[in-house]
């Protein structure tokens, strides 16, 4: 049986039935705290305000499929500054026993004075190298160079981290960072993190798998910030973007099983002023018996506007392929544990 957490940015995993994924010892008794951090702006991304932490104990080659449930930024007062632009951060970071960083993930974009909020989410697949203890912080932050005092933004909902207990083929990949940014110029689709999946899962006939994309893209409208970019459009407008996910089954000779699965194809606009935009998308995909690997596109096309930036980097762009554990198991008890973290920033 699946609990409520479930529905959160892994949306799907409820209703998918053959991927029911199995929620981690402890995680219904667990309460997440509510209410409101309010972050003051400063003038750089660093520091951060931890918001949440989590630890499981994991052995070698366990695999936790990592999500915020439903967050929100918002401009809580503008101080004694005047409305501008201000840079939001949610960033997830992770620990192995031994205390060394394995994973980072964030999210970021800007509140302008006519976007004032937005719904941050991050999700993540942490794959255990050894066995013990590893701990997930949840930082926020909130930046400008015009911040003033009294400028401050508001963090509101479910402050936690949700893990749950995956398949060992569940598997996840980047743009890798030796690979760099990619430019994304108006009227080309363009492919910037494409993989391969195992497509396993317990029984014949009924498998599933939930894929989950976020990514970070940026328009170019900013004199020197990416090397990528070419010279600034004296009249950065910013940008219209298409983006959606598909997904072949391919057979052991690598034949396509079946018509592609495509996600929703999402459309948006993305302001000079809110200058960064996170790409999220989630699909169910059908695995049939002869599939043995899942072939994952993301496509983005700029259709309109300034040139835009794909970021490279785990921390900034990741795609999640879910799998099923092959039998029920739970981790350790007493795991996950949840700490509220101080409910102000610095």
């Amino acid at each position: 049986m699946l609990v409520p957490c479930l529905l959160g940015l892994f949306g799907v995993l409820a209703l998918l039935g053959p991927l029911a994924v199995l929620p981690v010892a402890g995680a219904r008794a667990a309460a997440a705290p509510h209410g409101e951090v309010t972050l003051p702006v400063q003038r750089y991304s660093t520091p951060l305000t931890a918001v949440a932490s989590a630890s499981w104990r994991l052995s070698a080659g366990d695999r936790l499929a990592l999500h915020t449930p439903a967050l929100r930024f918002a401009v809580g007062s503008w101080g004694a500054g005047r409305p501008t632009n201000i840079g939001t951060t949610l960033l997830l970071a992770c620990t192995d026993p031994e205390g060394r960083r394995v994973l980072t993930a964030h999210d970021g974009a800007n509140l302008t004075p006519r976007e004032p909020d937005r719904l941050p989410a991050i999700r993540a697949l942490l794959v255990a190298r050894g066995k013990g203890e590893y701990r997930c912080t949840l930082g926020a932050s909130a930046y400008s160079t015009a911040h003033a005092k009294g400028m401050t933004v508001r963090l509101t909902g479910r402050r936690t981290v949700i893990g749950t207990r995956v398949g060992r083929a569940s598997a996840t990949w980047t743009r890798p960072a030796a690979r760099g940014d990619l430019l994304l110029r108006p009227g080309r689709t363009a492919e910037p993190m494409n993989g391969l999946a195992a497509a396993a899962g317990p029984g014949a006939g009924r498998r599933a798998a939930t894929v989950a994309v976020d990514a970070e893209i940026t328009t170019c409208n900013a004199d020197g910030a990416y090397r990528v970019c070419r010279p600034r459009d004296p009249r950065p407008d910013g940008s219209a973007v298409t983006s959606w996910v598909e997904v072949r089954r391919l057979d052991a000779a690598g034949g396509v099983v079946g018509a592609p699965v495509t996600s929703r194809v999402e459309r948006r606009r993305v302001s000079a002023a809110q200058h960064h935009a996170m790409l999220h998308h989630t699909l169910r995909v059908p695995v049939p018996a002869r599939a043995e690997r899942l072939d994952v596109r993301l496509k983005v096309r700029v259709d309109a506007g300034d040139d835009m930036v794909f970021h490279a980097g785990y921390g900034y762009a990741r795609t999640v392929v879910l799998q099923s554990p092959a039998a029920p198991s739970r981790l350790a008890p007493g795991s996950p544990r949840r700490v509220p973290a101080a409910a102000s920033g610095r």
